[in-house]
């Protein structure tokens, strides 16, 4: 595989504004089957699937309004200085935002600011959100401009302070009961928000305006499929949405997967294989409801950082044993054959990891197919307006596509030698767990999902998940102070797995709190939440 290749392919992916569902999102769809054709995938294997969105709910996930933005433009109006436009940064604008049907002029204020906020901008320093709900549904604020940071880390350059020019891709939340409100805003910089604060509450305004519509409609999902010998079939899944630029998150695993469609073209598999583009979570949900008999599935998301620019580590994230674990075993192995080296050693960061949250193969893993992720972490310029094409490394490219074609072909027939590590990995799990509450309705999972036939063991303290697909967010809203415990997000999405595949209370604190090594205390406490919540149920 050609590197510099793949990167051409995402700096096309990145030009598109990619919100789900909307004009440009479909025309970049178009323009990508234009691509496949030219390579010679044939028309009948290229599928565009539709779902629809906005009013619908998919599991625990909400479905958002298409968001179609033409313009828009934030100004500080005495003295008269301009601040952002979506013509110059796309990633200005909070996605989501409702239209302001022409300029307005709005006083500036802050989160202190105690009056009437309706005809008022109000600057805040906190997820969006969060900002959403304190000051549009419970004041009535129509305007929020927003800084706010994720993932901050000082080891890679990635602070305010550090970063004062970047532009963060935030979002306003936009479902169809959230769209009700018609609000409206800006992400600043630091800078920006800087200048900005030393003016709130003082009788400065700004002057803007946004151009858009939120309407119910479908999203899509492109589907290139490849037959094979046998009747099985494998997912090569990476998500297409995100604002331009959104070069590694995610033009990077979209465009690696399309340039993969290119080799299994010339390839006789024995597997079947669909590589799949769709919007992340989403377009999963939908799909994976009705698509969930793949032997395994690959996600490949944010898979290109040049890790000297962007300080990432390629991770490989596994499975948790409660599926079939050897295809990640085979992955591994495959990424390590292909691991870049430089005088007899690696030239590249490679770690392999437990189960983390936050992609589509948490999506696939709650319909009990096994999802190895693929991606980079952390990522200095993640979700801004800088992560663009010139942080990719074409061969990062070559050894991950590279290793997932190895995957791919000794999937129907694995070396004996991938068997016994998997298998061998298993069984130290399972010691792990020996005498612990629950431990019997565990090993009977992960030694069935692994093929042994062996009797299932009933569980005693019957919990379940109350709906289908991965735990999400909506339940983080509730956590309080466990919000700031360490794991609390991936911890979430593993109860959530256990409890699908033990259906016991006891089994899944056992399972999630050995699995990723957090308190037994904190586990319980999370699932007693969930409980009190509806997010799991218990079943008479």
């Amino acid at each position: 595989m050609d590197g510099q290749e793949i990167i051409d392919t995402v700096r096309f992916i990145s030009q598109f504004h990619r919100a789900r569902g909307s004009d440009e999102y479909k025309l970049l769809l178009e323009r990508l089957k234009e691509l496949l054709l030219s390579w010679g995938i044939e028309e009948r294997q290229i599928e565009t699937i539709e779902y629809s969105t906005g009013g619908v709910r998919y599991g625990n996930f909400d479905s958002t309004m298409v968001w179609n933005v033409k313009d828009a433009e934030l100004w500080l109006e005495k003295p008269r200085t301009f601040l952002s436009s979506f013509k110059n940064c796309k990633t200005s604008v909070l996605f989501g935002s409702h239209s302001t049907n022409g300029w307005r002029t709005l006083e500036l204020v802050d989160e202190t600011y105690t009056g009437d906020l309706r005809d008022k901008a109000v600057l805040v320093q906190m997820n969006p959100s969060k900002a959403f709900k304190q000051f549009v549904e419970e004041r009535g604020a129509k305007c929020l401009l927003v800084y706010f940071m994720r993932a901050q880390d000082e080891s890679i350059g990635r602070t305010p302070a550090q970063m004062p020019d970047t532009v963060n891709y935030l979002s306003l939340p936009h479902t169809l009961k959230a769209s009700q409100h018609k609000s409206f805003g800006f992400s600043l910089t630091y800078r920006q928000y800087e200048l900005l604060k030393s003016l709130t509450n003082k009788n400065f305004k700004v002057r803007l305006f946004v151009d858009a519509s939120l309407n119910v409609g479908t999203l899509q999902v492109l589907r290139v499929r490849f037959e094979g010998a046998l009747k099985k079939r494998i997912g090569i899944v990476a998500h297409l949405c995100h604002p331009n630029p959104g070069a590694n998150d995610n033009a990077s695993g979209s465009a690696l997967a399309l340039h993969l469609c290119r080799e299994l073209k010339q390839k006789t598999l024995g597997f079947g294989v669909d590589v799949i583009l769709l919007p992340e979570f989403y377009g999963s949900l939908p799909y994976a409801s009705q698509n969930n008999d793949y032997e395994f599935v690959i996600n490949l998301d944010m898979v290109g950082e040049d890790q000297q620019k962007t300080g990432s580590t390629m991770m490989l994230h596994e499975t948790p044993p409660l599926l079939n674990t050897i295809y990640d075993e085979l992955l591994y192995d495959s990424m390590m054959l292909f691991a870049p080296t430089s005088s007899d050693s690696f030239s590249r960061r490679f770690y392999r990891s437990t189960f983390k949250s936050g992609s589509d193969h948490s999506v696939f893993e709650n319909y009990a197919v096994p999802s190895p992720f693929l991606g980079q972490w952390p990522d200095r310029y993640y979700h801004t307006n800088e992560d663009t094409p010139d942080k990719c490394d074409p061969e990062m490219f070559e050894w991950v596509g590279k290793a997932v074609l190895r995957t791919v072909e000794l999937a129907p027939s694995l070396p004996d030698y991938i068997v016994e590590q998997a298998l061998g990995r298993v069984r130290s799990f399972l010691k792990k767990i020996v005498g612990k509450p629950g431990s019997d309705i565990i090993e009977s999972v992960v030694k069935r999902a692994h093929g042994e036939k062996i009797e299932p063991v009933e569980p005693k303290l019957h919990i379940f998940p109350a709906a289908e697909g991965p735990l999400g967010y909506e339940w983080f809203d509730k956590a309080g102070e466990l919000s700031e415990k360490r794991e609390i997000v991936n911890l979430g999405e593993v109860i959530q797995l256990a409890a699908r595949y033990t259906q016991d209370y006891d089994a899944t604190v056992t399972f999630a709190s050995t699995y990723l090594n957090v308190d037994a205390k904190t586990t319980q406490d999370v699932i007693d939440l969930l409980l009190k919540n509806e997010f799991l149920r218990r079943i008479n």
